[in-house]
């Protein structure tokens, strides 16, 4: 396990090769780097040759902004430094967006969400971050939009929005409108709702999120795409 002052590394288990496939985890909600590397060693069980990068949210508690802060200025704030941060290590590992998934929880769920708004609108004044695509799959836990989608903005990758019905922190509701805004924009999006499952990731929701993206790329293989390791 390889921390720096950023992010916590994990290297993928299958080391035979380099690394196929990049899973960027970011917390919240009162959870660190260090606190949720057992979600990513769970979800690296499924994928065995991913290299797993877990950011550490820039303040305490596991926030991405204060909660006094407007969510909507503050998450896209947050997207454009995670967005660096992650292209950066695309190009140092030599993988594309196409083999990135991004895993959002809480705060980092929303940041996950911000990442893959596209507008359709030509601007000369648009950097790298914010016109190429990230990742092909996210995986949002208790996540909620940082502001609606606009008309003349799009997702060009797979969503699949979990939520635990016993949420009380960030109530279902937010989940299920963020699926509705979602499927309006044309987004190839899912909404779990978890039984008996509160404001966490625990084992029912790693099944679901990992079951999720695995669909994802099998479906992207059969519609042609370059068949890589897990």
């Amino acid at each position: 396990m390889k921390k720096s002052t950023a992010w916590i590394e994990l290297p993928p288990i299958n080391q035979k090769h380099a690394p196929s496939r990049l899973l960027v985890f970011l917390p919240g909600d009162q959870s660190s780097a260090e606190s949720f590397a057992p979600v990513a060693i769970a979800w690296q069980l499924k994928f065995p040759s991913a290299l797993c990068m877990i950011l550490q949210p820039p303040l305490g508690d596991g926030l991405w902004w204060e909660k006094h802060r407007s969510r909507r200025d503050a998450a896209a704030s947050c997207a454009r430094l995670v967005a660096q941060q992650v292209q950066d290590q695309q190009r140092l590992l030599g993988l594309l967006a196409s083999q990135t998934a991004l895993i959002g929880f809480a705060q980092g769920a929303t940041v996950a969400l911000e990442l893959i708004r596209r507008s359709t609108r030509g601007q000369a004044h648009q950097d790298e971050a914010s016109v190429l695509p990230l990742c092909s799959i996210v995986v949002a836990y208790a996540a909620q939009l940082a502001r609606p989608l606009l008309a003349h903005e799009h997702v060009d990758c797979s969503v699949h929005l979990i939520h635990g019905d016993l949420d009380h922190r960030v109530p279902a509701i937010y989940g299920q409108q963020a699926y509705r805004s979602l499927k309006a924009a044309g987004a190839d999006v899912t909404w779990d709702l978890l039984a008996d499952a509160t404001h966490t990731i625990g084992q029912d929701g790693v099944i679901v999120g990992t079951m999720r993206a695995l669909h994802s790329i099998f479906r992207g293989r059969s519609k042609g795409r370059a068949t890589t390791l897990h």
